[in-house]
């Protein structure tokens, strides 16, 4: 799965939990942005896995990371596990 495919599928989700306008959303786009806090972001991060079928080896994200950041952390995680 692509970049691109990856930061849809983010939004999506993203849309359906917080009732976020996807049109509104892109890489630079930051958790504080969204209104988010840490424990929400987790429990989208294992939203992530469910849809795209693999488990986070590793879930250390910056604080208020920007969608680009999360983009990079699900696709480092789906390399390791052969996704």
């Amino acid at each position: 799965m692509d970049r691109a495919n990856i930061l849809d599928v983010l939004k999506a989700l993203m849309q359906e939990r917080f009732d976020v306008k996807p049109e509104g959303l892109h890489g630079q786009t930051r958790q504080n942005d969204i209104g988010i806090d840490s424990i929400l972001l987790v429990d989208l991060m294992l939203d992530i896995e469910s849809k795209l079928d693999f488990t986070f080896e590793n879930m250390d994200l910056p604080r208020n990371p920007s969608l680009d950041e999360i983009v990079d952390l699900i696709e480092a995680n789906m390399e390791r596990s052969g996704s």
